[in-house]
């Protein structure tokens, strides 16, 4: 067997990492669905927003631009193009209007939906976008459905000027909007009604330059058709339509280049969103063992689902918590679907980045508030802004603070970043501090510090604590008293320190990214010396067991929430060392989990004791292959595994 697993562990971690990742579609390939013998397969790549697989007929959407008819009128008309504006805005209000009641009825119904159709809402009923444009039909005597075209241009231009991500996405919110009402106007059909009702005996695969978040709500409520994948030429991950397609777990590719180009309706498609892949018209000779491969993804899907209100722990009694690590305040609705434990890490830079300026304490506090209230109860741990190196403010930000944004930086990541970035600006800091103490009164919150590297800075940071805090009492503000304070070990040097910045700090929270480059001193992201980054390197597997027995005998808490968590091999060797609490992308929650529920603990330190006798990386391999080889209940697990895929080289002499 271990030969097999030798000769076996690079297919099988392509294969078998998808199916622990993906939701459940409920795809299965359609009697009818052959690809056209006279197309050769096409491949397109694209961005996944919400992951899973799906097979089936594509379906164009609203194909082709909406033709906006272009006419002027007399001055006396105009009193009656302002009725045709009113009475289309109407109309579009009612429809959201049933649809939100729908919504409400509904005990399932995604939040996020509904919040999202409340917005467009608003955007509708907004009096500035309807007086401007009336103002625009009597000053150019022109129809209505024009004028809305030239008021959209002219905040498209306004939106130019913001350096925001996802200010941006905002205006295709205001367009989406602006554009339903066109098509009332000009007695077209809604996008949604376009699609085809003859694809109700197969899987339908949308696709399209862009959806709004309604057409995905009435064409997924239709009863004719069965939607089980999104493809969009455009979009972003950060768009309402890639968030609501996450809330209702549909599979779906953005930034999907030529799509709308390439594939037709009724061409076959396999998608693949955790590659981030779709095949146009694959060789029929292989659709089989891809109905195959879907069907067992979707299984694996299912069975780790029922695991959610599942405690975890290992097979000979070993508690384990399962910490999730959110980007977005929107991630805590995937994170509590998944079953995790608390957040181990909110990264809360996306507040700072992408804007003119910085934000307020009252944004910060209600954000930070959002995801208090969205955990129920299960604990927060927020960290403090990481920006600097590639996560910087924008000019204008930076200009605001006395930054000069065109001075060279000789080393981005061995600068002024994370925490260092923090106390020259202590404005900001405390700030942030003070929003997240205020936070803390609202439920169980933890507050991380990024990057520390001096016990000074640990001193600093506890001194800002407590002014934050004096000034919130003066202020006569409510806030956590007694919040938990931690600190990130990404640094070599706070991980040799370690007994002392725990003597200050409450807990910690190992970045393995980071911790690898800087002990090994590689940018795993440069080709040139990419190979060297290795998470098996015995200087990593000692510091990290050092840093986890250095905790335990203090006392304090430690996590690791790098992406070696999420590894099922590496967390089984973390498991070995003593680890109990992990913290990782909330897709990952469900497989790790249920590969813990088969490890044996004891097992683990037994390898572990054997690995720090290894020398090289490859005798570390070879005990793990050894161990994997004699335990089939770690299969799925060990078959995910990354940090066992085949290197270009296997000793510094090929290198």
């Amino acid at each position: 067997m271990m030969d097999k697993l030798l000769n076996d562990i690079a297919p099988a971690s392509t294969t078998d990492v998808a199916e622990e990742k993906t939701v459940d579609t409920g795809t299965e390939i359609a009697p009818g669905a052959e690809a056209a013998p006279e197309s050769d397969p096409v491949t397109l790549g694209g961005t996944a927003v919400s992951p899973g697989a799906a097979f089936g007929h594509a379906q164009m959407f609203a194909e082709g631009e909406l033709e906006i008819p272009h006419f002027t009128i007399e001055k006396t008309q105009t009193r009656a193009e302002f009725t045709r504006l009113r009475a289309a805005v109407h109309t579009v209000d009612k429809e959201f209007g049933e649809l939100i009641a729908e919504l409400n009825r509904e005990e399932d119904a995604p939040t996020e939906a509904i919040a999202f159709l409340e917005l467009h809402r608003q955007l509708l009923n907004d009096d500035s976008i309807i007086s401007e444009t009336q103002d625009i039909i009597r000053e150019r005597l022109i129809n209505a459905e024009w004028a809305l075209s030239l008021k959209l241009e002219d905040i498209r231009r306004s939106f130019e000027e913001i350096d925001d991500d996802y200010l941006a996405d905002r205006i295709d919110d205001i367009a989406q909007v602006i554009e339903r009402v066109q098509r009332v106007l000009s007695g077209r059909r809604r996008p949604a009604d376009t699609v085809s009702r003859m694809m109700s005996e197969s899987s339908v695969i949308l696709v399209a330059e862009d959806f709004s978040p309604a057409d995905i709500l009435i064409l997924k409520r239709r009863q004719d058709i069965s939607i089980t994948g999104l493809i969009i030429e455009k979009g972003a991950a950060t768009s309402h339509s890639s968030i609501l397609a996450r809330s209702l777990e549909i599979p779906t590719l953005v930034n999907v280049s030529n799509a709308c180009e390439v594939i037709q309706t009724d061409d076959v498609l396999l998608m693949d969103a955790d590659k981030g892949i779709v095949i146009v018209n694959p060789q029929k000779d292989g659709m089989p063992q891809m109905s195959e491969r879907i069907r067992k993804m979707n299984a694996v899907r299912l069975r780790q689902r029922k695991l959610k209100a599942t405690h975890c722990v290992t097979a000979d009694g070993c508690a384990v918590s399962l910490l999730a690590n959110l980007a977005l305040p929107e991630d805590a609705k995937e994170a509590m679907s998944n079953g995790a434990d608390g957040v181990g890490l909110f990264r809360s830079e996306f507040l700072f980045m992408n804007r003119p300026n910085f934000p307020s304490e009252d944004e910060q506090f209600e954000t930070y508030t959002r995801v208090v209230k969205a955990m129920r109860g299960k604990i927060v741990t927020i960290r403090t802004m990481d920006l600097g190196g590639d996560k910087l403010p924008s000019r204008e930000a930076l200009e605001s603070i006395g930054e000069d944004p065109d001075k060279p930086i000789a080393n981005p990541s061995l600068g002024r970043r994370a925490i260092r970035f923090s106390l020259s600006h202590t404005d900001v800091f405390l700030t942030q501090l003070r929003a997240i103490l205020r936070a803390g009164a609202t439920g169980r919150v933890r507050l991380l510090v990024p990057m520390l590297s001096w016990m000074t800075e640990a001193d600093i940071v506890l001194s800002y604590v407590r002014r934050a805090q004096e000034e919130l009492k003066d202020r006569g503000v409510k806030y956590a008293e007694n919040i938990q304070i931690g600190g990130m070990v990404e640094v070599p040097s706070a991980a040799l320190c370690l007994k002392q910045f725990l003597k200050r700090l409450d807990f910690v929270s190992v970045g393995t990214n980071d911790l690898i480059q800087y002990l090994l001193a590689v940018d795993r992201e440069d080709p040139d010396v990419g190979y060297l980054y290795d998470p098996l390197h015995p200087a990593v597997l000692s510091m990290l067991y050092n840093c986890i027995n250095t905790a335990h005998r203090a006392g304090k808490e430690i996590s690791v929430c790098g992406e070696a968590a999420a590894d099922p091999v590496f967390a089984f060797l973390l498991l070995g060392m003593g680890l109990r609490h992990f913290s990782m992308e909330s897709a990952r929650l469900l497989p790790i989990k249920e590969f813990m529920l088969a490890a044996n603990a004891q097992d683990a330190t037994a390898l572990m004791r054997r690995i720090h006798r290894a020398h090289t990386i490859q005798d570390i391999r070879k005990h793990i292959l050894e161990y994997f080889a004699d335990h089939d209940e770690l299969a799925a697990g060990f078959a995910a595994s990354q940090v066992l895929c085949a290197r270009p080289w296997q000793s510094f002499k090929d290198a």
